[in-house]
């Protein structure tokens, strides 16, 4: 099982320009199938978002697209069931209010915020 867990607010990226919006995108490397729960919730405004997906080797990258960054921390949590390392790519695309893309998170970068 791998789960991964940030904490997620307009500042995440440290720029002068806030995030707004994020893309969260995944990639499945591996032989067997692997389900995955995405979600986000907030101390203050409870659960924001959830999606459960189902991916193996032959379903390609699956994107979710727009989710809101707002000034209130919020717990981004990427949880998949494979018990495999390495079997999960992921990226996190930061976009400002008008879309345009501020910066790219990939594992490797979660790693080093999370240190």
């Amino acid at each position: 099982m791998a789960v991964y867990l940030l904490e997620v607010h307009e500042i995440l990226l440290q720029t002068v320009v806030p995030v707004r919006y994020m893309d969260i995108e995944l990639a499945f490397v591996g032989n067997d199938d692997v389900d995955i729960f995405v979600g986000g919730s907030s101390h203050t405004r409870g659960e924001l978002y959830r999606y459960l997906l189902r991916m193996g080797p032959y379903t390609g990258n699956y994107i979710i697209h727009n989710l809101a960054v707002s000034s209130d921390p919020c717990e981004l949590r990427i949880i998949s069931n494979s018990s495999s390392p390495n079997h999960l790519v992921i990226r996190i695309y930061c976009r400002n209010g008008q879309g345009q893309t501020l910066g790219i998170l990939s594992e490797h970068q979660m790693i080093k915020l999370a240190d």
